[in-house]
């Protein structure tokens, strides 16, 4: 049986240094894999390292940089496969990441992942591992991976989902009712979440296949160190958990039943309004 086709989706900007390691990584998988390298309006030598692996991988350029929410959405509309792992530029892969995260995939289940590695940059030394306290390999209940993400965060790039799983929770703008956002923070939390909405089980990898370099480049670790914008973090990242609340309890309650009641309404009002303004038109008002 032919194993299902797994896009991994590399968003990149000025940093081809860092780039040419993920590239590698991703080719050097022991799963077949599309591999698609997405440039929002790089400025180094990027394009020559994509164009450096021929045709071994896709390369998308926008010359414009749109935000972090289109470039990861280019890739995701281009992937072929039914499946997609986003891999941060900065980021890279042990070469079984996607062989051991399939094997746990199934119809039921909506996300799989893996342990991860903290890599610090400078020195090439693992400073530390993630999401140990899930166990050993296997799968639970979705309800296991959200008393975890609902604290924190359970980064894309550690995870598996689905093409259209990512396609329908990619909010390109802000998230639904929320007032604030950081650079591209919170739809990377809510990608993951939504997914325990429609699948009962997740997968987990004991192993640390996936690695997290930690530089003073990151996101993460700019906002650590400056307090507004650490505040600026944590205030995106609770707008992406309070929509996935209301999420869970119109889910749960079958709220969607309230608003099938509350549609009927606001249409039979609109059809009371439209009937009496042809009533007491000026054009009927004439004719009697």
């Amino acid at each position: 049986m032919t194993a299902p086709l797994v896009t991994i989706v590399i968003p990149t900007f000025n940093r081809s240094a860092m780039l040419r390691r993920c590239i590698d990584s991703v080719l050097a998988q022991t799963q077949r894999c599309e591999v698609i390298v997405v440039d929002h309006g790089s400025s180094d030598d990027t394009p020559a390292v994509a164009a450096a692996y021929g045709d071994k991988i896709r390369y998308l350029r926008r010359d414009v940089d749109h935000g972090v929410h289109f470039c990861w959405l280019d890739g995701v509309i281009a992937a072929k496969g039914e499946f997609v792992h986003l891999n941060f530029d900065d980021d890279f892969l042990a070469p079984t990441y996607v062989e051991k995260c399939m094997a746990l995939m199934a119809p039921d289940v909506g996300i799989v992942f893996s342990k991860v590695a903290l890599r610090d940059e400078e020195t090439g030394r693992i400073d530390s591992e993630l999401f140990a306290e899930f166990g050993e390999t296997g799968v639970r209940s979705a309800s296991a991976f959200m008393h975890k993400h609902v604290r924190g965060l359970i980064s894309p790039g550690a995870t598996i989902l689905r093409r259209r799983d990512i396609l329908d929770a990619l909010f390109v703008g802000k998230v639904p009712f929320a007032r604030h956002e950081y650079r591209g923070v919170g739809p990377d939390w809510l990608m993951t979440a939504l997914a325990t909405l429609r699948y009962p089980r997740i997968g987990f990898v004991a192993e640390p296949l996936a690695i997290f370099s930690h530089h003073a480049g990151s996101i993460t670790v700019a906002a650590g160190a400056d307090k507004e914008k650490k505040r600026a973090l944590r205030r995106a990242y609770q707008e992406s958990r309070r929509f996935y609340a209301l999420l869970w309890l119109a889910q749960t309650f079958r709220l969607d039943l309230l608003a099938d009641v509350t549609l009927v309404c606001m249409k039979l009002k609109a059809n009371l309004a439209s009937g009496l303004r042809r009533l007491f038109s000026p054009r009927n008002r004439k004719s009697q």
